[in-house]
């Protein structure tokens, strides 16, 4: 991208219309934007951002902020910029929003923002591209440059404070920038695309292999030709297993016959002995039967008169336990009685011992004034120690600081001796640094003119070969050409001979109809016979033909390109080079070792200078505190003493106020708590006998009450006894029973009585059916034998065994045969849907592997492009940082294994320190060395993209201040570097306050400041 033109108006500091022809500067101009603090350079930036993406460099700036105060109410604030990209030119204007005056009605109205973008045709004409809006200006610029607002900020704009951004920017924010200079998103897409297709192929194949290995590993097989084998075997054995099976089943179903026969005869057999048994059994039982009859009969009588027995047994059970309850609480009264008398006694024995409590009061008081006076006592002593300890430690602090300060002396006198020494030998360091630096371009430039002089002299050869093989293939093609058009000629002289050797006898001629054919045409004399194949496969082979002298022709053509590039440049390194030019490249390097061995030495003189200088710095400034520390140390002396004198004084004076007996804490402390545990004791003996003579007197009035109510009980019961127990005996009389014992002894229970009842009828019924049974069974069995059941047994289960042994072979051999045959089926399935899948993995997978860095390159795609081109711009970059530097720093790519596994690694910068001969993180530098780096970046930056065909144009370069942050030596290595550049075709502009710049600089656009307004001047 380069600039042409600004207008701005009514914005920043600028109140009228200025403008700023880019091109008065010159085509490829390093130039500084120069003028006092506040006047307005920064707002140039803020111009060419905003008038570009509707942005400032300053994100805190808004649009009603942009207004310049010194303005007319009626000039609207508005940019113009006029840029080119390539061979296109564009123009765009911006209305930030605004107050301006109504146009009716007086008062102010809101300005909307607007902004107009036209391409600028080659006859002067306008074309445009955005009328009105911003949005749609903002995303068309972006597409036209190709960079978003902080691309641009981070690779065409150094903002002040900010010219670190692209220095320290995170991975995936220099991922982006590296993304959309280089263009290379596609093959960000490619990877990605490739991905998702072999991943959704990848899945759909490993999905029927799955499935094939789970139908496979069923039948336990591992592949067709085993599955089809098993197949066979099972269907052989599946016959043969049927065979016997039905064989089995003969057997079994007959030997089940004759068994069951058995059986039921044997049973008959059974029966018969059971049921002559039973009935035996139940004619020894009928005696006791007849027993049972007896007592039901009297249990009938004894239930008659029982219910006036059981309420009476129940009052008598009743009498009884409330009789024991009276006599169990008689004993917890005499008990109770006895606890309220133990009571009594215990706190009358308390009550005398509390009355010593006001003498212990009394001793505890005292004490307590002892611990305070001990206290008192025991701080002073304290002080006492303090003071002393600090009027000795002040003494010993005094002696060691004299030494301390007299050894410190002596070392800063020698080290001020080396640094004037070194001093005499880096005087021509700048003479140096700058013999080095020519020496070093023509070095280098010679370098690269051996090496164009030597790719020149193989592109000669290699143009030469293809010369060769043009001439051979065009004689080719020619040869071809007239062999073509030969045979073509041939075959239309002798289509009507090759007519006539077609047309049979009696049939019509293929031309006029006729059959007759008195005279046919024939081949000419010496001619061979020709069809139309024989003319194709010519012209084929002449097309083939001349194909390859096309494609011969072009590389011709390219090696022609080259060598005509490669000459331009031998003539240009040739004139950089003037009278160097006929020097070797080992001369040139011996003349730039021995300038830059001299700079070494020069620079290791200069930074051992500077290590003795700080080394004398840190001694003077470890002298001074103790200068002071020795003086405040001398005047706290005599206060020292004072003090220590007061604390001893003090101490005598409370040590005779107190006892000989209490002057130790530990014997106070044992005297209170002596003192304290008996007045404790007297106070919780005095408590508890309290408390233990109300619980007594509660509990003899609870137990009192309670017997009471017993007894009351007890007297209700005995009434209700006597009035039972009299009519029980008019029951009793009145029965069939001669005597209490009798009635007892024929009472039964309810559940006694039915068992007996269920005895009998049962016993009755049982006989009766056993005696017809008997009779019928002897009908059944006139005249048979009992069978060998046992025998019959074995054999069927014996033939059983084996038909549910074949049986179950048989079934698994079904089972073995289905399985595998379905397996069969659908393994055939899986296979013809898969073919297809097959096939696209084998094309795509590779591909997808390769690209997302799984195949045998483990870095995918776009990591591995941007990570070489980011070695091309660091390597560029480092040339310049190693020169600014004067030798100490370079740009790196930090070391993958350091950083995450993820797609951005890689991309993370790192300095490599020639001094320390280490690497550390960008974020260490300094200001000056950060905004060295950030420069050497930004150049390589550009360098590269300018270098690649298809990508970003980067013609022009701005850095807002950083250079204040530069010594003499690396300010005029910076100087260089940029002088440089300007040569490779870049335009740098520069807003600096440093007075060495405006001095090396005679093109300028200064910003001068006023009451009304800044305004801008160019000087060429």
């Amino acid at each position: 991208m380069k600039l042409h033109a600004l207008e701005i108006q009514a914005f920043g500091p600028f109140a009228n219309k200025e403008a700023i022809d880019f091109s008065t500067l010159g085509e490829n101009a390093l130039f500084l934007i120069d003028g006092p603090t506040g006047a307005g350079k920064s707002t140039i930036l803020h111009a060419i951002c905003y008038a570009l993406y509707g942005e400032t460099t300053d994100s805190d700036r808004k649009d009603l902020g942009l207004r310049c105060d010194y303005a007319d109410a009626n000039v609207l604030t508005e940019l113009s910029l006029e840029f080119s990209i390539r061979h296109d030119r564009y123009r765009i204007t911006r209305i930030p929003t605004q107050m301006r005056p109504a146009k009716r009605g007086g008062g102010k109205t809101e300005q909307k923002p607007t902004a107009h973008l036209r391409r600028v045709l080659d006859n002067g004409k306008e074309e445009t591209l955005v009328a009105k809006k911003t949005r749609e200006a903002d995303s068309e610029v972006a597409r036209i440059i190709g960079l978003t607002p902080d691309q641009f900020l981070q690779v065409m704009v150094l903002p002040q404070g900010k010219f670190r951004a692209l220095l320290l920017a995170k991975s995936d924010d220099r991922q982006a920038i590296l993304s959309t200079l280089f263009q290379t998103e596609i093959y960000k897409r490619i990877e990605q695309l490739l991905k998702d297709k072999a991943g959704t192929i990848e899945k759909q194949n490993q999905a029927f292999e799955d499935q094939k290995g789970g139908w496979f590993s069923d039948v336990f097989v591992t592949n067709n030709d085993e599955l089809a084998v098993s197949v066979k075997e099972a269907r052989c054995l599946l016959e043969a297993k049927k065979i016997s099976k039905d064989l089995a089943a003969e057997k079994k179903q007959q030997a089940a016959i004759v068994l069951e026969q058995a059986k039921e005869l044997g049973q008959s057999f059974d029966t018969q002995l059971s049921t002559q048994k039973e009935l035996e059994d139940c004619l020894h039982n009928t005696a006791k039967i007849e027993t049972d009859k007896e007592f039901l009969k009297r249990a009938e009588k004894a239930n008659a008169i029982a219910p006036q027995w059981k309420v009476l047994q129940g009052v008598l059970k009743d009498i009884e336990t409330k009789q024991a309850e009276v006599k169990s609480t008689e004993t917890d009264q005499e008990k109770a009685i006895a606890r309220v008398d133990k009571a009594q006694k215990a706190l009358e024995k308390a009550g005398a011992e509390y009355q010593q409590r006001d003498i212990l009061k009394a001793e505890e008081g005292e004490l307590r004034g002892y611990q305070e006076k001990q206290e008192r006592l025991q701080v002073l002593k304290d002080a006492s120690i303090l003071a002393d300890k600090n009027h000795q430690q002040a003494i010993d602090q005094k002696i060691a600081l004299e030494v301390q300060v007299g050894t410190m002396t002596q070392a800063v006198n020698a080290l001020q001796s080396t640094i004037e020494s070194l001093g005499i030998s880096v005087e021509n360091k700048a003479e140096c640094v700058e013999q080095k630096l020519i020496s070093k371009g023509f070095f280098e430039q010679g370098k690269v003119l051996a090496a164009v002089q030597a790719d020149l002299s193989c592109l000669k050869k290699d143009y030469q070969k293809q010369n060769d093989k043009f001439e051979k293939a065009d004689k080719a093609y020619r040869k071809a050409e007239q062999g073509a058009d030969k045979i073509e000629m041939l075959w239309f002289s002798n289509q009507a001979a090759v007519l006539a050797k077609k047309i049979e006898e009696n049939q019509a001629c293929m031309v006029c109809g006729s059959l007759d054919h008195p005279n046919k045409a024939t081949f000419s004399k010496g001619s061979i016979e020709i069809n139309q194949d024989a003319v194709d496969k010519a012209r084929k082979t002449q097309n083939k033909l001349f194909k390859v002298l096309s494609t011969q022709k072009e590389v011709l053509q390219n090696c022609l390109h080259s060598v005509s590039d490669k000459e331009k440049n031998e003539r240009q390194l040739v004139l950089q080079l003037s009278d160097q030019a006929n020097r070797s490249v080992a001369d040139l390097e011996i003349i730039y070792l021995a300038n830059e061995e001299a700079l070494i030495r020069i620079e290791a003189n200069e930074k051992k200078r500077q290590q003795f200088k700080k080394q004398k710095t840190d001694k003077e400034s470890e002298c001074l505190p103790l200068d002071n520390k020795l003086n405040v140390i001398e005047s706290e002396i005599p206060e020292l003493i004072a003090i220590k004198s007061t604390a001893k004084s003090k101490l005598d004076s409370v040590n005779d106020r107190l006892p000989e007996k209490y002057r130790q804490q530990k014997v106070i402390e044992q005297a209170l708590v002596n003192v304290r545990k008996k007045i404790t004791n007297i106070e919780f003996k005095q408590a508890a006998a309290n408390k233990k003579l109300t619980e007594a007197l509660k509990d003899e009035s609870s137990i009192q009450s309670k017997l009471s109510t017993l007894k009351h009980h007890v007297d209700d019961l005995k009434a209700r006894q006597r009035d039972f127990s009299n009519e029980w005996e008019q029951a009793l009389v009145a029965s069939d029973f001669t005597g209490r014992q009798e009635f007892v002894d024929a009472t039964l229970t309810k559940k006694e009585v039915d068992s007996l009842q269920k005895s009998v009828d049962v016993h009755e019924d049982a006989v009766k059916a056993l005696q017809v049974a008997l009779g019928l069974l002897a009908e059944q069995l006139n005249g048979k034998a009992r069978p060998d059941l046992e025998k019959l047994q074995q054999i069927s289960v014996a033939l059983s065994d084996d038909f549910v042994g074949v049986e179950k072979l048989w079934e698994e051999s079904s089972q073995v045969l289905k399985k595998r045959t379905d397996t069969q089926k659908k393994i055939k399935q899986i296979e013809e849907q898969q073919a297809e899948i097959t096939k696209q993995y084998e094309v795509v997978g590779v591909l997808s592997k390769a690209a997302s860095g799984r195949g045998n390159v483990r870095v995918s795609l776009e990591r591995f492009v941007l990570g070489n081109i980011l070695d091309q711009v660091l390597s560029v970059a480092s040339d310049r940082l190693y020169t600014m530097s004067k030798g100490q720093y370079r740009l790196i790519r930090q070391n993958e294994e350091d950083q995450k596994r993820n797609t951005t690694a890689g991309l993370d910068l790192a300095i490599d320190d020639a001094y320390s001969g280490k690497s550390r993180p960008v974020a260490t530098l300094s200001g000056g060395e950060s905004f060295m780096a950030s420069l050497a970046l930004a150049l390589g930056l550009s360098d590269v993209v300018q270098e690649r065909s298809g990508g970003i144009q980067l013609d022009t370069l701005f850095i807002d201040e950083g250079f204040g942050s530069l010594d003499q030596e690396s300010l005029q290595l910076a100087i260089n570097t940029l002088v440089d550049l300007q040569s490779t075709g870049r335009s740098i502009g520069i807003i600096s306050h440093v007075s060495e710049l405006k001095e090396q600089m005679a093109k300028r656009i200064e910003v001068a400041e006023s009451r009304q307004g800044s305004a801008i001047r160019i000087i060429v």
